[in-house]
């Protein structure tokens, strides 16, 4: 056995010693014998896979072995297990203490977590392997369509019966993520008070006052961002003039797809008093400089370094919000030719 295995077989002994959790979750595996790697994925939204990285949890395996200490975050979170060519996936819902993985007839079992086991128990309630499959199809047959809306008639059903249950604040936000702020009120009050500030329920919250603030009709949140040139744009400095602000990235298809219209609608339209916004959402600076040289837009570029596209409960692009010159929120989620139509009808 060479010196690096040893020095690993060590350390993974010292951790599997170790009886103090200090508020951490540990992620212990005992598997079927062989080396390998793990990667448990971040709980949070991310935009980047460099993001994405900096915030995994990874842990070589050996001789079947591993531990990771993750935070303290009581979150959905997916773990991958590649050993040799072979890969297996298990979700776990972290909270601090000990979850010991294992395998049973080929498939990782999770044991020794509270919270990892409602969360596996609520799926098996739910049907969820069969939903999870069916989920993103837009023309179900019969029997796919009743397994879509027992799912969603389950969900609510067990809500009444567990109020406090944190799984189950995950699987609504997974469902219900861009719903409107009516149904993300119904979900927020659904759920007892007392776990108002768990993790998923608090986003919930964010989004549906964001969703309140971005409301047809209300003023729209201030920001400014950088420009290419490097000079600060303020939305207020387009007050007096109607506004187009268009949320996009360079790796967005239907964005790219909108831009011709978008300028046709400019050439059409700027002397008139309307102006374009596009505010990029990529976290690759390099990428979206490439598409903006590429797409040669006659009009304001900035980059969204600040999250304002969150303050805008951006949950999909092209995002394109109408705003009149007095800054208020005329019409948002528009396209093609009813984004033409909208403008016509506004600026006639």
């Amino acid at each position: 056995m060479d010196l690096s295995k040893v020095f690993a077989l060590l350390a993974i002994a010292t951790l599997f010693s170790c009886g103090k959790v200090n508020n951490k979750c540990i992620v212990k595996g005992q598997l079927s014998g062989g080396d390998g790697d793990v990667v448990i994925y971040p709980y949070q939204e991310v935009k980047s896979k460099a993001e994405a990285d900096r915030l995994s949890y990874k842990a070589k395996i050996v001789d079947g072995k591993f531990e990771l200490e993750l935070d303290s975050e009581k979150a959905f979170r997916t773990m991958n297990i590649r050993m040799g060519k072979i890969l297996k996936q298990y979700s776990i819902f972290s909270e601090p203490g000990i979850l010991n993985i294992s395998e049973k007839e080929g498939k990782l079992i999770g044991k020794g977590s509270v919270l990892n086991d409602e969360y596996h128990q609520l799926l098996i309630k739910l049907n969820y392997e069969a939903y999870d499959k069916l989920k993103y199809n837009k023309r179900p047959n019969i029997k796919e369509k009743e397994i879509i809306e027992n799912y969603d008639l389950k969900l609510w059903e067990l809500s009444k019966e567990y109020p406090k249950s944190l799984p189950l604040t995950r699987l609504f936000y997974q469902k219900y993520w861009s719903a409107d702020a009516a149904i993300l009120n119904e979900i927020i009050h659904v759920f007892s008070k007392d776990i108002r500030q768990s993790y998923y329920l608090k986003k919930m919250v964010i989004r549906r006052d964001n969703l309140e603030r971005v409301a047809i009709g209300k003023q729209a949140p201030i920001f400014s961002l950088k420009s290419l040139d490097g000079k600060e744009i303020a939305l207020d400095m387009y007050k007096g003039k109607y506004l187009l602000v268009d949320f996009w990235a360079s790796w967005c298809g239907p964005c790219r797809a909108e831009i011709p219209n978008l300028k046709e609608i400019y050439n059409d339209y700027k002397s008139k008093g309307l102006e374009i916004l596009s505010v990029s959402t990529d976290a690759d600076e390099k990428a979206w400089l490439k598409a903006v040289a590429k797409e040669q837009m006659p009009w304001t570029q900035v980059r969204d370094t600040k999250s304002i596209s969150d303050s805008y409960n951006i949950t999909a692009i092209p995002a394109i919000f109408l705003i009149d010159p007095s800054g208020k929120i005329i019409d948002k989620g528009l396209h093609g030719q009813n984004l033409r139509n909208k403008i016509e009808e506004t600026l006639k």
